[in-house]
């Protein structure tokens, strides 16, 4: 395999994007800030498909519920790289209208799991939503253990949440429609959890945080550490049997992961990099700097 740099633009958009998407049927990335909506095709053309300069609907949201922007662009990003959804229109907008929000403490995450399972963040609390002729209640609710969630995973195959926090505590949380089942602890990273990946077939749990990645096997009960490595980790993709990683201001690793972590791959970038996105019916990578406000586009060849 290898990563070769193609180009590198600057950034039409305000530095900090309210929103970033692949979207592998049209072979492109959606990328938003407060006032614009764009493509970024894998070419490095760019597509303006809705923008504004009116200050009360500038925001992520607003530009997806314009009837100016074709609703199937809404469905194909629901589907977010922790394993949930976001709402469909019909229940983000009874949500919205409810008083989920307004008598939240904390400002709550809502996603949809399978089976139109409606799961609810804030704070220290999960809660499973009741939505039903328009009504929305609260059916269940758990604490999380640990110190502050900071990353969260759906697993493919199970109602299973695993989740890290910032004192590099994992956990995973069963639940169903009615209630949780009991909070299984995994284990005790060496620092903060920032990613966690599982694979399509559920078997397989990547975990990335400050300075390290690790790999847990699962069968379905329980979790089994398998390997681990050192790293100055910001974020990872898993592409086929690669993981690539993304160390900020020291570059790209390509890590293979079959019976082993092993460096196999590596390449440097021309800014600090920010966030990573891969494109996996065009194989692009895109790269984002949060210092200089470029984008740039990597080719992934085998």
């Amino acid at each position: 395999m290898q990563l070769t740099l193609s180009k590198v633009i600057p950034s039409p958009l305000d530095l900090h994007l309210q929103l970033a998407r692949t979207l592998e049927k049209r072979g492109a990335f959606l990328l938003a800030d407060r006032w614009e909506i764009l493509l970024l095709h894998p070419s490095g053309t760019l597509e303006v498909i809705w923008q504004t300069t009116d200050e009360s609907v500038a925001y992520q949201w607003r530009g997806f519920f314009d009837n100016r922007l074709d609703d199937s662009l809404y469905d194909e990003i629901r589907q977010l790289p922790n394993g949930f959804q976001w709402l469909s229109k019909q229940n983000y907008l009874r949500i919205e209208a409810s008083d989920i929000y307004k008598a939240a403490r904390v400002t709550p995450t809502i996603y949809e799991g399978r089976d139109g399972i409606i799961v609810v963040f804030a704070g220290k609390k999960i809660s499973i939503l009741n939505v039903e002729e328009g009504n929305v209640s609260e059916q269940t609710n758990t604490k999380t253990k640990g110190r502050d969630l900071i990353c969260h995973a759906l697993h493919p195959r199970q109602n299973l949440i695993a989740y890290g926090t910032n004192h590099g505590e994992l956990f995973a949380q069963p639940f169903d429609q009615a209630e949780f089942g009991k909070t299984i602890k995994i284990d005790q990273l060496p620092n903060t959890c920032y990613q966690i990946t599982f694979t399509a077939d559920g078997k397989k749990m990547f975990v990335g945080g400050l300075g390290y990645l690790k790999v847990f096997d699962y069968d379905g009960k329980v979790f089994t550490e398998n390997a681990s490595i050192s790293s100055a980790l910001r974020s990872f993709e898993l592409v086929e049997d690669f993981l690539v990683l993304n160390k900020g201001m020291h570059g790209i690793d390509v890590i293979q992961a079959t019976d082993k972590l092993q460096r196999v791959a590596s390449l440097d970038l021309p800014f600090s990099i920010d966030k990573m996105f891969y494109l996996a019916s065009r194989k692009v990578f895109l790269l984002t700097s949060g210092t200089t406000n470029e984008w740039a586009l990597l080719n992934w060849t085998t």
